[in-house]
């Protein structure tokens, strides 16, 4: 049974279609990757599932609950959880208190509970020194800082939107094992990257979109095959 589902779902920017009828189901246990070209509307669905934006048409279901039209923070306390490809952390506060507010405003705790939330996803993560200044931390730490933020918030599904860009091999397979030990939790995890090795790695079942609509599904094997894909896609790889 899935726990989230999208039913021909579609956005317009004037002119623009960003998705165009997308019909997509998330597994409650699935690791889901979702790749495309830049522009192919992977973020853009993110947005529209995690309420930034409301879609043109069509629907979001979540737990077989229609979430389509509900506000961000009201799905958010549902329990879909999200990272952003351009992180803006909270600049002057540390790392504790930029994940202790995500507990306390996504999730409700008092700020005794935010604090033993934020120090046990860090340390799930491997994210330490928790009372230094955001400015001090690493690539890597960052990335992690804002992972922990979602997960503060108690997701049932976390999507992450390209959190390996930028980092070097080694950070990019220390940051899969976090997500792997994620999913060890029963949580279904949406992934938007790039970097095919990831998505190899990583996922159950891939989507590509291109042009705002899927084009192929399956597994990774089958998909990376695909002469449509390869075409829209694959082939612009180094």
């Amino acid at each position: 049974m899935s726990i989230l589902e999208t039913k021909s779902l579609s956005i317009r920017f004037g002119g623009l279609v960003a998705l165009g009828g997308v019909d997509l189901e998330l597994g409650r246990d699935e690791i889901l990757g979702v790749i495309g070209p830049n522009g192919a509307g992977k973020s853009t669905f993110i947005n529209v599932v995690s309420g930034v934006y409301l879609p043109t048409s069509g629907k979001v279901f979540f737990n077989g609950r229609d979430v389509t039209l509900q506000p961000a923070h009201e799905r958010c306390r549902l329990g879909i959880g999200r990272t952003f490809q351009l992180i803006h952390p909270l600049a002057d506060m540390t790392v504790l208190q930029n994940i202790m507010v995500a507990a306390l405003f996504g999730r409700g705790m008092n700020q005794k509970q935010a604090r033993v939330e934020a120090h046990t996803i860090s340390e799930s993560l491997g994210l330490r020194d928790l009372n230094r200044n955001v400015s001090s931390l690493t690539v890597l730490e960052v990335k992690k800082m804002e992972i922990a933020r979602a997960l503060a918030s108690r997701p049932q599904v976390l999507f992450l939107d390209e959190v390996m860009a930028g980092l070097n091999v080694d950070e990019t397979d220390q940051l899969i094992a976090a997500v792997l030990g994620i999913r060890s939790r029963g949580m279904a995890i949406c992934v938007v990257e790039h970097v095919m090795s990831v998505i190899r790695q990583l996922t159950d079942r891939v989507v590509v979109l291109d042009g705002g609509r899927i084009i192929a599904e399956g597994r990774y094997e089958d998909v990376s095959g695909n002469p449509r894909v390869i075409s829209a896609y694959l082939g612009e790889e180094d």
